[in-house]
């Protein structure tokens, strides 16, 4: 029944249970406490490798691939944005932290339209300024609090949509465990010097919780992988949000951590903003 769907109804589905594995990876990352970042990064790392490999040979793929400057290009501007943003779910509130993130597709459409030549029309920048506005509001006006968090994560939006624009650059060319693969190919070099300098033994649970890192990021890496390939991007992309939901409610019910009036404005704006630009660009391509 489900290969009898539409390849974007396909793609819809796949990017809605990306959205719910990234919603625990979030979680699990969360829970790690005291790991440090770094180290976190490197055994999501491992484990995506040992994962990656077992389905390669399952599927009979080549890990290589064709086109290896954009494989690596989007290895290491995931890796970059995993980084960043393990960080940003370790210092700020859950649900602001995935808002943030959700910024990524207004810098792919950017980014699409500098290297991709995809058109980019003047009237979106209005969506540009309503979704900084909601940063604002989510950071507030008080002058206190750190900025750092929020600085990196817009780094790790950007990094996030140098990844999508290097993935829509291969959609016809690389198979999706290839494009997952390159992504602990990057990490564990890059990461592995400072991982072991800074090494903190787990406890029982944080194992798991680590587990749980590598295992969920790497379910829901192929998924969303599999929706941009399978549908337009500014349709599957829309039911990414539905982790922003999840957040909330996790961020709520696990760690107890209840927006601010003007940290609810802010997040709604950044959404409306995110998903008016979305619909505003497919409105176009009708």
């Amino acid at each position: 029944m489900f290969a009898q769907l539409s390849p974007q109804n396909r793609g819809v589905i796949h990017m809605t249970v990306a959205s719910f594995f990234f919603f625990l990876m979030g979680m699990m990352v969360k829970l790690c406490g005291e790991i440090p970042i770094v180290q976190v990064v490197f055994i999501r790392g491992f484990v995506a490798m040992f994962l990656c490999l077992i389905q390669l040979k399952f599927a009979k793929v080549s890990p290589w691939g064709k086109d290896k400057t954009m494989l690596i290009t989007r290895g290491v501007c995931g890796t970059c944005a995993l980084f960043l943003f393990f960080t940003t779910l370790q210092q700020l509130p859950f649900a602001t932290a995935v808002t943030i993130q959700y910024l990524s597709p207004i810098f792919t459409t950017l980014l699409t339209a500098i290297l991709l030549k995809e058109i980019f029309y003047p009237k979106q920048v209005i969506f540009y300024v309503g979704a900084f506005a909601g940063i604002i509001l989510i950071k507030g006006f008080s002058g206190t609090g750190d900025l750092f968090p929020y600085v990196l994560g817009l780094g790790s939006a950007m990094f996030s949509a140098g990844a999508y624009t290097a993935i829509r650059k291969m959609k016809e060319t690389e198979h999706p465990l290839v494009i997952i693969f390159y992504f602990p190919l990057i990490i564990i070099p890059v990461t592995l010097p400072f991982a072991i300098s800074s090494w903190v033994t787990p406890s029982g649970m944080e194992w798991l919780y680590l587990l749980g890192v590598g295992v969920f990021v790497q379910t829901a890496q192929y998924f969303m992988t599999r929706a941009y390939q399978l549908g337009d991007a500014s349709i599957v992309s829309l039911a990414g949000y539905f982790g922003l939901i999840w957040a909330s409610l996790g961020g709520y019910f696990f760690f107890d951590e209840l927006p601010t009036q003007y940290a609810f404005i802010g997040m709604t704006l950044v959404i409306l903003s995110v998903v008016g630009n979305v619909l505003y660009r497919r409105g176009k391509h009708v």
